[in-house]
């Protein structure tokens, strides 16, 4: 797999199609498999391999993807994949399936994850406006009692509108949340 930063991926198109005899469709998945690790790893703590992984996963289809297909698509050792494979397990990100007559695991992504990773995006909203919120009351009790409440309203104003925001930002994930448990449900047998 080549590895490349987000802001060259585009451009390098013509230079990997002349080079490894991939399709088209084959060097997206690739490069977007590249940017989509980056920002597993940035944002979700994963090592590279398990963020790209787990990229791979996302761009997969239902059916899911096998070991050897990892192997060959991010061109690791099998040990390495292994390894991160059960720890992407573990943490509940993924999970397999198997067929009837075919001894391979096929892996996917873990039904509910996104309902968890929805989860600690509002925790951290809650814990940002929790935070703004007792910034605002302290710096009023503070202005107020140095006569310089006036002064810095549009300060308060601030921490309070963005308490706000945050509020409606919070009730629109849940309802985010809502509708894929739905979702999910009725595709539950």
């Amino acid at each position: 797999m080549v590895r490349l930063i987000p802001n060259q991926t585009y451009l390098c198109l013509h230079i990997i199609l002349s080079q490894q005899k991939l399709s088209i469709i084959e060097v997206e998945r690739n490069l977007l498999t590249e940017e989509l690790g980056v920002y597993f790893e940035t944002h979700d703590g994963l090592s590279p391999l398990s963020a790209r992984i787990f990229s791979l996963l996302v761009l997969s289809d239902n059916e899911g993807v096998t070991f050897d297909g990892f192997v060959e698509r991010l061109e690791a050792s099998k040990s390495s994949i292994s390894t991160k494979l059960q720890l992407l397990q573990s943490s509940g990100r993924i999970t397999y399936c198997t067929k009837p007559g075919d001894r391979k695991r096929y892996f996917k992504i873990a039904p509910d994850n996104l309902l968890l990773r929805l989860d600690k995006k509002i925790e951290i909203w809650e814990k940002e406006k929790s935070l703004h919120l007792k910034i605002y009351t302290f710096k009023k009790k503070y202005l107020q009692k140095k006569g310089l409440l006036q002064y810095d309203s549009s300060g308060l104003l601030y921490s309070k509108n963005y308490a706000s925001l945050i509020t409606d930002m919070i009730k629109n994930l849940n309802h985010l949340k809502t509708t894929l448990e739905k979702t999910i449900n009725y595709k539950t047998p």
